[in-house]
């Protein structure tokens, strides 16, 4: 005959048992820090010791922005034998928001918030990824876990996302579209320089020229000048003994054609 005590205690094991299972399932909350950005583990230790080559993971997005542009990217998890699906979105130096009302931010990741369903063993969320304001290489990393969704972890599998890797760029703005013949840019000199630099252009004929100045964010600083000049060579000089070293653009835009050019400030 059971004792009330022990029928207290059956009831409480069972609840341990429960929790610990939904604990298990997919992380529930989701969980971050399980990318190749921070971990070597991944899933493992919860879903399997290792990743399974079965389980395919891809970040599908542009790969080269505009500095400070917001893009939107997706994730897809796909293995047929599965049900449902987990993950975790990273990235080194751009910033991650939700599409999806699947996932959340959390710590600066992206993570799912309860057990996603698959589709025919697939399924695919969508997250936004906002470029820093400086030129450079960035990288997206992701762990996909492919769940089977009955409660427990038990024959749960996962795999790493191929490392995605976004080129951060100025903006097409002050980016070549043409040259003609009839112009010519040459290198500013000195370059490294500080704080004076010459900047050269040589034309065939009189036409209308515009010289700027830009940061490496793409900002326009300084406009050298915006007229007509006549043909020959003109020389432009810049002081830049105002602004922080780092890296400057000079644009020179006529009515077809635009050429731009990178110097170094070195203070």
């Amino acid at each position: 005959m059971k004792t009330p005590n022990s029928k207290y205690f059956l009831t409480f094991l069972l609840a341990i048992i429960f929790t610990a299972s939904v604990f298990l399932y997919a992380d529930p909350d989701g969980r971050t820090g399980r990318t190749r950005k921070t971990s070597t583990s991944g899933c493992g230790g919860c879903h399997g010791s290792s990743a399974n080559t079965g389980v395919t993971v891809t970040v599908n997005g542009p790969d080269s922005v505009n500095t400070g542009q917001t893009v939107q990217y997706s994730l897809t998890i796909t293995r047929s034998t599965q049900l449902g699906a987990g993950l975790d979105i990273a990235v080194r130096r751009g910033t991650l928001s939700p599409v999806s009302s699947t996932i959340h931010l959390a710590s600066g990741e992206l993570t799912h918030n309860a057990d996603i369903p698959m589709t025919s063993g697939t399924v695919t969320v969508l997250f936004n990824y906002i470029a820093p304001a400086t030129i450079g290489t960035d990288t997206i990393w992701a762990t996909g876990l492919a769940s089977n969704s009955n409660g427990g972890s038990s024959g749960d599998e996962w795999n790493w996302s191929p490392s995605k890797r976004v080129i951060v760029k100025l903006p097409t703005g002050i980016e070549n579209i043409s040259t003609v013949s009839d112009f010519s840019l040459s290198q500013n000199y000195p370059n490294p320089f500080n704080p004076l630099t010459s900047i050269k252009l040589e034309l065939s004929k009189p036409m209308d020229i515009k010289v700027r100045i830009f940061d490496n964010t793409g900002n326009e600083i300084e406009v050298l000048h915006d007229g007509k000049l006549n043909a020959g060579q003109h020389l432009f000089k810049w002081d830049a003994a105002k602004y922080p070293s780092g890296v400057y653009y000079y644009k020179t835009e006529g009515n077809d054609f635009s050429t731009t050019k990178k110097m170094m400030l070195v203070k």
